[in-house]
């Protein structure tokens, strides 16, 4: 029996296969760009455990689990790169079938939203210490919990092969934690401009002044992350699976955590300058 003609991507020395290229590429720049910024958050972490000895222990507590929880997802990633490049690296098919068949990826999804779950208690901390307003606080919470349960439900569809079930959660995961961010980083500040308008001591304006900047320079990374992660996953369609928008939503994935990691250090470690 005659074997069927391969398409004429391919056939081309030059052209990769879009699973590779949009999947296997995805995880690899994904991963490397994790990698990048872990060694950021190494750097702040030894400028915080520097400058900030007196700290109290909860915020230092904090500040470790970060340290563990990103450190922990970088060695997942070199789990994975290894998997993908090493173990399978003549097998294209079982190399992308990884997302499905491998226990560490399989909750990746979950694994993510854990890490983002952690800063954002964090920032909700923040929000109750500027504002004082339980009920709003609450609010975002319960939020920030249905999208960190959303993801772990998307995960058990991962492990029973639901691909339909999985992108709907993860799709209900992301727009939750999307709609959450908007809403904190709103509230905050929101409520530091009314603390701005309400202070008549310039040293107070300034500090003030200084916090409504970091508060906008520092979340907007994770913001557009997770914005771009959303809209990334919604644009492949059955017709047209694998394309650059299935590689932007596998690297943003890959770079959220690590960017909301970066943003709870840089407003922790900004601190003596304001």
């Amino acid at each position: 029996m005659t074997p069927p003609a391969l398409p004429s991507f391919a056939m081309s020395p030059t052209l990769p296969l879009p699973v590779v290229a949009f999947v296997l590429g995805g995880w690899d720049l994904g991963i490397s760009g994790d990698l990048l910024l872990q060694g950021v958050i190494f750097a702040q972490f030894a400028h915080y455990t520097t400058r900030y000895k007196r700290d109290i222990p909860l915020l230092r507590a904090f500040v470790w689990g970060l340290l563990f929880l990103t450190t922990l997802k970088s060695a997942q990633g070199l789990g994975i790169l290894w998997s993908q490049n090493v173990q399978h690296f003549t097998d294209v098919e079982g190399a992308a079938d990884l997302f499905f068949m491998t226990w560490f990826l399989q909750l990746n999804v979950s694994f993510v939203a854990v890490i983002v779950f952690y800063v954002q208690m964090f920032f909700c901390y923040r929000l109750w210490a500027i504002s004082k307003k339980f009920l709003l606080v609450a609010f975002i919470l319960v939020l920030f919990v249905f999208a960190l349960l959303s993801a772990i439900v998307s995960s058990v569809f991962t492990f029973t092969k639901d691909h339909l079930q999985n992108d709907r959660w993860i799709s209900i995961h992301l727009g939750t934690v999307v709609a959450g961010d908007l809403l904190l980083c709103g509230s905050t500040t929101y409520f530091l401009i009314q603390h701005l308008k309400e202070t008549s001591l310039p040293e107070t304006a300034g500090m003030f002044r200084a916090l409504l900047k970091l508060t906008i320079q520092s979340t907007a990374p994770a913001a557009i992350c997770a914005f771009l992660n959303l809209i990334a996953t919604q644009l492949p369609t059955a017709s047209d699976p694998l394309n650059a928008w299935t590689m932007v939503a596998i690297m943003t994935n890959g770079w959220l955590p690590k960017l909301y990691a970066f943003s709870a250090m840089w407003t922790l470690n900004t601190r003596r300058e304001i």
